[in-house]
């Protein structure tokens, strides 16, 4: 895992190292074992190393092979079998990266070469036969990869304060930002928080044409034409298996995080064995937030699970006075505003990694949206078994589901009602915004609509769950979390095979007697001990939100009460003791990025200071 950087002026004017240089500064926690750059034409490509595969110096970056030069971050698990297919086919390959197997692959296959690839990037290449760049980003957005555009530069990055080191103007998405204070949402496809920048989606490619300056987006892969008809929960226990196997290849010491529920206790357990196989020095280990909430701590379960696997055992709890002190670089290691403190503790988790000498961490992001695991499921499942006339097992479910999750009958009940009747949804949450001025909410709930019609649909949500809304923002945090200290974290549950097996699966499959994640539950009867496979009571990776929120008012309230922007949009600053914890963090959160970020509201005057990162 690595960043890159690149610029594309679009005058006629040449690329110069500079420009580059100062992008690759704001990127030197993501690759900090070597740093490189690539000039031609109009052309600038940068990268920063973090040495995964091959660590030797041939594994430099950009890196050169006949006419095409390639910055990349990620990993392609299944390089191996590419390198020994590519081989066959005549290629000769001189060092042990999967860089140098994309470069040929490309060659082989042209951009045809992604279909073969299993794993996550986001990477530029330079084809200089072709006289055009050809950008990428993998399926389910893992890496990251934002681009600004104007009259006379194109430039991308894997870090947003990377475009702001290059001059691109730090000025505020008001839109963005209003929908982020009022429903919570951080991810609006395409846009960002700041006006102007932009994500490459998911599963997109961003091709521009050096001579012209003409660039061109285009989508190569779509979850919700993906089917697998026929597949059992059997099939999805293999494909998980398999995708732990891959992703344990490296060439430097792998751990696991382990919160204690089920998806990274699954993960922990296939992964052991696997690693004692492969000759690991020492025992595969694990690392584990231990919160200072009793009601949200899971490290019962962790201790559990690290006993029976027999694993290096790494528990951490960070303090409240971790919390004060770290916070705010934690933010701003995010790039912009998140969605709750709970990310805090994987900032944490990855720290302590790092510091007992992990440099590539596992970790059980997209079970839950891939096999229907948040509580949030329930109503479209009660749903789908009402449309079939399921009417006895809609009630066994909806009875086991009451036991089998934190939710009452009660709870339950309102939980449905929440999700699927869109008018009550709306008018609690501008009951709950009420200090937001008046006028400013017009059109801001449109982005409830397509998740409303989903729920209706449990296959439509999950592609939109796994596609827009929820993974994409966990994503997010592991990529910022983990660069943030130098370590590559992956993903065994968002591989393709695992996703598209586990969408295609029935609903039925996924929530059986009141149990979610009902494939991967049985997976955990066979690896682990029974008190963690059929856990009923669902935690989550949980901070301590409203002890640590308490306890850091002071800071807040102040600088909610300095911040420009709060008072643009608010009626009055707001105190935040009268607001719900959730509006608190994001006031919070909007007044430290503002700071820390240099944001405006509007175009700075000509020769003022446009920005840049606070650090």
């Amino acid at each position: 895992m690595c960043g890159i950087a690149g610029i594309i002026h679009k005058n006629g004017a040449h690329a110069d190292a500079p420009g580059i240089e100062r992008m690759l500064s704001a990127l030197v926690h993501r690759g900090p074992d070597d740093a490189g750059t690539f000039l031609a034409g109009n052309l600038a490509l940068g990268h920063r190393r973090l040495s995964i595969l091959d660590v030797s110096e041939a594994g430099h970056q950009p890196m050169r092979y006949k006419e095409y030069v390639i910055a990349y971050n990620g990993e392609v698990y299944n390089y191996l079998e590419l390198r020994e297919e590519l081989a066959g086919l005549g290629h000769h390959f001189l060092t042990g990266t999967d860089t140098e197997v994309i470069l040929h692959a490309y060659e082989q296959w042209g951009e045809g070469c992604l279909e073969r690839f299993e794993g996550m990037w986001a990477f530029a290449l330079y084809d200089g036969r072709a006289g055009r760049l050809f950008c990428s980003r993998d399926r389910f957005g893992i890496k990251p990869f934002y681009y600004y555009e104007d009259d006379e530069r194109l430039l991308f990055a894997s870090e947003i304060k990377a475009l702001l080191a290059a001059g691109v103007p730090s000025l505020v998405n008001r839109e963005v930002l209003l929908t982020y204070l009022v429903v919570g949402f951080i991810n609006y496809g395409a846009q960002t928080f700041f006006s102007g920048v932009h994500q490459l989606l998911p599963g997109r490619n961003l091709r521009v044409e050096l001579y012209s300056g003409r660039s061109t987006i285009e989508r190569y892969y779509d979850l919700s034409a993906q089917s697998r008809p026929g597949v059992s929960p059997s099939d999805y226990i293999d494909c998980i298996r398999n995708s732990v196997r891959l992703h344990l290849r490296s060439d430097v010491p792998v751990g696991t995080c382990l919160s204690g529920g089920l998806d990274s206790s699954v993960v922990a357990a296939l992964a052991a064995p696997l690693f004692s196989e492969a000759g690991g020095a020492r025992s595969f280990g694990a690392v584990t937030a231990v919160s200072q909430s009793k009601e949200n701590d899971e490290s019962g379960y962790a201790r559990q699970v690290a006993e029976h696997c027999r694993l290096d055992w790494y528990p951490v709890q960070p303090t409240f006075e971790d919390f004060q002190r770290h916070v705010e670089d934690c933010l701003l290691a995010q790039g912009e505003p998140v969605g709750g403190p709970s990310l805090f503790m994987q900032y944490w988790v990855m720290k302590k990694a790092r510091e007992a000498g992990f440099k590539v961490m596992l970790d059980g992001q997209g079970g839950d949206e891939t096999l229907l695991g948040y509580e949030r499921y329930y109503p479209g499942f009660f749903l789908n078994l009402a449309k079939r006339g399921r009417v006895l097992r809609l009630c066994s479910e909806y009875l086991k589901a009451s036991r089998n999750s934190r939710l009452s009958l009660a709870a339950l009940t309102s939980y449905t009602v929440y999700f699927l009747v869109l008018p009550v949804r709306k008018r609690i949450l501008e009951k709950r915004a009420s200090f937001v001025k008046k006028g400013l909410l017009d059109g801001i709930f449109e982005v409830l609509k397509a998740p409303a019609r989903a729920f209706f649909n449990l296959r439509s949500l999950q592609d939109l769950e796994i596609g827009t809304y929820q993974m994409p923002n966990l994503l997010l945090y592991e990529d910022r979390n983990s660069m943030a200290h130098s370590i590559e974290a992956r993903v065994p549950y968002v591989e393709r095979n695992c996703i598209e097996t586990a969408v295609s699966l029935a609903p039925g499959d996924k929530i059986r007697d009141g149990f979610t994640k009902h494939p991967l539950r049985l997976l955990a009867d066979a690896v682990l001990p029974r008190s963690v496979a059929w856990r009923t009571n669902k935690i989550g990776f949980e901070a301590p939100t409203s002890l640590w929120l308490g306890q850091h008012a002071t800071r807040m309230q102040s600088l909610v009460d300095d911040s420009p922007l709060i008072r643009s949009i608010c009626q009055e600053v707001p105190r935040l003791e009268s607001l719900s914890l959730d509006h608190r963090w994001r006031l919070y959160n909007i007044a430290v990025w503002e700071r820390q970020y240099r944001v405006s509201d509007q175009a700075a005057p000509v020769g003022a200071d446009k920005g840049g990162v606070v650090t």
